[in-house]
This record gives structure tokens, C-alpha cells and sequence, in this order.
């Protein structure tokens, strides 16, 4: 039986919502761009800066990751979102976790779970994107805490 004492919550919000304002505020140099000039190759070009800098806007997922009451509990949303109840994108019981994994990469740390229950086994990955490293020191010390008990 696991031990849960050690309650856990690390967010990437403040760097996501920061750089979700970022993206926003360097959409406007291809708009004025498209506007000021008129050459169609140029407003060819800043139309595909703007759409790549949308598509990133849009993919942007500020990150929470807990651990309380028995419970791991991951919940995703665009930092821009109005606040209020986010559903959880995965939550499961800490006793189910069978091994976990925290890969560290050059643009990303990468978490890995193995979690086992009677009826199947699962996997899942999550990209740590925007964490820095004494968020990832943090997570690593609550898990092997827990999974030590």
C-alpha cells in the first residue's frame, strides 16, 4: 500500500501563457507585412509565417501534473482558455504505477509510465515541453518516492 503524504502539483502555465502572448504579438510583422506590401510572393510568404505561427498557437498545451489523495492526475489545456474546471486527460491510481521513466531530451524531457491493473497493461507518454529542470527534479523525487513504499 502506497503511502500518499507527499502531495505534488507542477505546472508549465507561465512560461505556456507567456508564449502563447509571444506568438500572438509576432503574428501582427506578417500582417502588417501582407498589408504594406504589394508583391503577390511576398504576401505568399508572410501568409505561410502567419499560418505556421496560427498552427503553433493553436497546439500550444500548458501542462499539470499531480499527485494527491492516491491519485496521478495529467490535465492539458491551451493557455489561453477561459479558467475554470479542466477535465483531466489521464488519472489513475499511484498503486497501478509499475515503472516510470523520465527521458531528458534538447528541446523536451519526455515522461514514460508503465501502469498495470488486472485487466490490462497500459503505456503512456508525455511530452514535458516548458519544465524546467527543478520541476523535473521535483517529479522524479515525489514518484520515486511513492513507488518506493
Amino acid at each position: 500500500m502506497l503511502v500518499t503524504d507527499n502531495n505534488m502539483k507542477i505546472s508549465n502555465t507561465k512560461i505556456a501563457k507567456a508564449l502563447a502572448y509571444v506568438l500572438l504579438l509576432a503574428n501582427i510583422f506578417p500582417i502588417l507585412g501582407i498589408i504594406l506590401s504589394h508583391q503577390f510572393l511576398l504576401n505568399l510568404i508572410f501568409g505561410g509565417i502567419m499560418a505556421l505561427i496560427l498552427f503553433f498557437l493553436i497546439r500550444i498545451r500548458s501542462t499539470e501534473l499531480e499527485n494527491s489523495g492516491g491519485c496521478f492526475i495529467i490535465r492539458q489545456i491551451h493557455p489561453l482558455a477561459k479558467k475554470g474546471y479542466v477535465r483531466p486527460k489521464v488519472e489513475f491510481p499511484i498503486t497501478l504505477i509499475h515503472q516510470f521513466m523520465i527521458k531528458e531530451g534538447l528541446i523536451a524531457d519526455h515522461l514514460d509510465f508503465k501502469i498495470h491493473s488486472q485487466n490490462s497493461r497500459k503505456k503512456i507518454h508525455l511530452n514535458l515541453f516548458f519544465f524546467d529542470r527543478k520541476q523535473i527534479r521535483m517529479l522524479r523525487s515525489a514518484m520515486q518516492s511513492q513507488l518506493s513504499y
